[in-house]
């Protein structure tokens, strides 16, 4: 249980420190208030306003710190800000954006249906929107994920290693932890279901729970294995599940890792560090990761302010990451060996 505090409270600290503490009144990354209220230093030629849905995911945390330090190098103040999962507060972000007068806006949705009005207002405003994830309603492009393919590609990695690892007449329990409240995790779920179904026909899914947070993946990991102690393996919609999940499959008392499989997506650093090392973990899917996805969105926006013609709809590539690439992926990536 010891380990289950330290992660969790280092979890805590990290989406603390990354997202500037997103209480109301107190600042971000920025130095400008999580409300909005202040105005953004023009250090650069263009000031940016970005708003995501919670900052306590880590792969968005990282992305968010990215997007300040490459902004700089585009001319650009990046002023990021956690709306904690509360989409009229993230109305109340944007509308401070526009009050601001940033150039630029990038949003991951809480809801998008809630921000229909104020991104046209933004729009109006000759404010450029650029959406992240979440498919928003007025925009001038978006970076998203493929979800269901994404999916699938977790589901047929989890699949693999079923079918290498036990005989096809045994039952193999597995679990999944998703998150439904947004569509395109919906379908995310749906693709590593259907992968799982069609080239694993003798897994039985026995649970499910959603996981956004590290403290999420593992409190579900403890939960599914008390409930199902033959489970073998669990597949995540992402990388916060995963981590916490890697954590709670010890915790929970499995020490056979050469028999119990976790499938991730979005390959942080804690992840592939994972596979490197023989864990539970065996696979996670790289969408190019947080620093990637914060230079790709910082590249659209430059493109949009300097008057570009730039796709509207834009996709993330789908790599399966696992042992015989982690290390060789780790180096490129992360910058290390």
């Amino acid at each position: 249980m010891k380990k289950i505090a330290i992660l969790a409270a280092s979890a805590v600290a990290l989406a603390l420190t990354l997202s500037g503490c997103s209480m109301p009144g107190e600042t971000t990354g920025s130095g400008t208030s999580s409300s909005g209220g202040s105005d953004a230093a023009k250090d650069g030629a263009y000031t940016v306003g970005v708003t995501f849905s919670d900052l306590s995911n880590p792969v968005w945390a990282e992305l968010v710190q990215e997007a300040q330090t490459y902004g700089a190098t585009k001319d650009m103040t990046v002023t990021y800000v956690d709306a904690a999962n509360d989409a009229a507060k993230q109305v109340s972000q944007i509308e401070n954006f526009i009050q601001q007068g940033v150039d630029a806006v990038i949003i991951c949705a809480v809801e998008s249906n809630a921000l229909a009005d104020v991104t046209k207002k933004a729009q109006d405003a000759g404010i450029k929107v650029v959406g992240y994830t979440q498919v928003l309603t007025n925009y001038d492009a978006q970076y998203l994920v493929d979800a269901y393919n994404t999916g699938y590609a977790n589901g047929e990695a989890a699949a693999k290693w079923i079918n290498a690892n036990f005989d096809k007449s045994e039952t193999v329990e597995w679990g999944l932890m998703d998150l439904p409240r947004f569509p395109e995790i919906i379908d995310r779920a749906n693709g590593i279901k259907e992968a799982i179904a069609e080239l694993a026909p003798n897994a039985k899914l026995v649970a499910t729970a959603p996981a956004l947070t590290a403290e999420d993946g593992v409190a579900n990991a403890e939960n599914f294995l008390q409930a199902n102690p033959n489970m073998k393996v669990i597949a995540t919609i992402g990388g916060g599940g995963a981590v916490g999940g890697n954590e709670g499959v010890k915790s929970a008392g499995v020490t056979d890792f050469s028999k119990f499989g976790l499938f991730g997506i979005d390959a942080t650093e804690n992840e592939i560090q994972n596979i490197i090392n023989g864990d539970p973990e065996k696979s996670t899917i790289s969408l190019g990761g947080g620093k990637a996805h914060g230079d790709a969105l910082i590249d659209i926006t430059a493109d949009l302010l300097a008057g570009k013609t730039v796709e509207k709809d834009q996709y993330m590539p789908i790599t399966v990451v696992d042992k015989s690439n982690a290390e060789e992926y780790y180096a490129e990536v992360f910058g290390k060996k």
